[in-house]
């Protein structure tokens, strides 16, 4: 929206510049009072809800749980290709997938608390607002 005070434009130079000039002016004109009749409208910037440290503390152990279960899965698939013949092959496996089970249950801990304090009980909630396909 244009603001009430329009500053007037440098006068054009070439051989039409008069027909320039006032055809600018005529819009310019027509624009204030446009702009007069409906004064601009104030910006309503909401404040924000504040943060509550349970919901940090929620959303930082969710954060940890999850790029240690991230960590686990990588460790686990990377011995995947791994067909050493050595005796401990199989015992490195195995820890890994112990590993990775270990991480995977803490991290449904840490989203069953998450999910239990306010900040997920606010993000379930504007999940709701929005349908799954």
């Amino acid at each position: 929206m244009p603001s009430g005070a329009i500053a007037p434009a440098a006068p054009p130079v070439g051989a039409a510049g008069g027909q320039v000039t006032a055809k600018w002016v005529a819009l310019r004109a027509a624009l204030a009072k446009l702009a007069a009749k409906q004064p601009p409208r104030p910006v309503l910037v909401p404040t924000p809800a504040p943060i509550g440290p349970a919901a940090v503390v929620a959303r930082h152990a969710l954060a940890r749980a999850h790029a240690a279960f991230f960590d686990a899965c990588a460790a686990k698939w990377a011995l995947r290709d791994n067909y050493r013949t050595q005796p401990g092959r199989f015992a490195q496996l195995r820890a890994a997938i112990l590993r990775c089970r270990e991480a995977q249950f803490t991290y449904q801990a840490a989203a069953a608390a998450f999910h239990a304090s306010p900040a997920g009980a606010a993000l379930q909630a504007a999940r709701a607002k929005y349908p799954r396909f």
